[in-house]
Formats: structure tokens, sequence, C-alpha cells
């Protein structure tokens, strides 16, 4: 590092030394810089720093002794990927379509579910379950599956590529159940909306 000091008479050859340090040789429009070399410890951690990053790409990227963030992300999310499909084993196993139909006609479980339904799907489906983004809920068609199982399904793993959610990664399993049970009370109540989508289905057997 260099400090600058002007200088209103033509540079002198010869170099001169002052409390800053010595003078150096050339001169640019009359600005003559003082030659003060840069502190030790400035220049030892610039060193240290080109000998770090380049062991560190050694490490990671040469080697690949290291883990960087990216696997370190991977990991965590085979692990996650691993446990859900424990936990929806295990949900499956609690659940049929006969609890199901069960649900969807006990007055409590609906009146819990279209609570959460209110809150979590009428912006898309609306708070009747008519459709807007989202299918309408109410007429006979189909566009996941046919059965209740389905119907559970699509709403506690969401369907890749759409606005439909994987609400089982945000609820409790009793909430998503309950929504899946207001929606199976939906079907066939023919409320004016969206039009068909999906295939038509029998209406559930009761």
């Amino acid at each position: 590092m260099t400090t600058a000091t002007a200088d209103t008479a033509m540079p002198e050859q010869s170099t001169t030394t002052s409390d800053q340090g010595p003078l150096m040789d050339h001169a640019y429009d009359g600005i003559r810089e003082y030659d003060n070399p840069l502190p030790g410890w400035w220049r030892v951690i610039f060193w240290l720093s080109i000998v770090f990053a380049a062991g560190y790409w050694v490490w990671f990227h040469v080697a690949g002794w290291g883990s960087t963030v990216d696997d370190g992300y991977r990991e965590s999310l085979a692990i996650y990927n691993d446990k859900k499909e424990l936990r929806e084993a295990a949900d499956a196993r609690d659940v049929s379509e006969e609890m199901l139909a069960r649900s969807a006609a006990d007055p409590k479980t609906l009146a819990h579910g279209k609570e959460v339904f209110v809150q979590r799907c009428a912006s898309c489906h609306t708070e009747n379950g008519r459709g807007l983004i989202g299918p309408n809920l109410t007429d006979g068609y189909q566009l996941h599956g046919t059965t209740r199982m389905d119907i559970l399904k699509t709403v506690r793993g969401g369907v890749p590529g759409t606005a439909m959610l994987a609400w089982g990664e945000q609820m409790s399993a009793p909430d998503v159940i309950a929504a899946a049970a207001f929606v199976i009370s939906l079907r066939n109540t023919n409320v004016v909306g969206k039009e068909p989508q999906g295939a038509p289905v029998e209406p559930f057997p009761r």
C-alpha cells in the first residue's frame, strides 16, 4: 500500500525519506508516493486466505473428503422422506373406507372438517366446495382416484405439479382426516360452480 502526496515542483530523481517512509522515484501529475509496505499481519492473513481457499477446494471438490451444505441437505431430505413413508404407512393402518364413511356421517367430525376446509382449502375450492382454482368437489366427478381413500390420499399427499398442497405435512392426522371426511360429504351435493373435471364416479356406498 502506498500513500500519495502532492508536489507542485518537478519530481526529483533521487529518493528522499520522511517520517512516512521513503519517496518513490516516479511521479504522476506532480503527485509522488511514499513507499509504505503492507503490514506484516495483513500479508500473513492474505496468504493464509489463499492457502485456506486452495485447501477447501481440494478437500471438498477434488478429494471429496468433506460434506458440503448441499450434501447435508440431500441427506436430511432422504431421512425426512424415509420417515414420511413410515408415517403414512402407520396412518394407513388406522384408516379405511369404512372409517372414512363413519367420519363423513359424524356431525362432530364434519363440523371440525368444515372449519379446517374453510381455513385451508377455501382459497382454491371456495367455502362450499364449488371450485375455483381447484375442481368442484360437489359433483359426481373425481380427478384423482375413485374411492374415499383416494380423497384422503390427495388431501394428505397433495398433487405434485399443481396448486394442491400436501396438507399432511402441515396439519395433524386428525385434521387431515376431518377435512377429507368433509370433502367426502360434499360428493353429489351438486352446488353450481366450476365445470366437472376428471372422470365420473359412482356415489359412495353407504
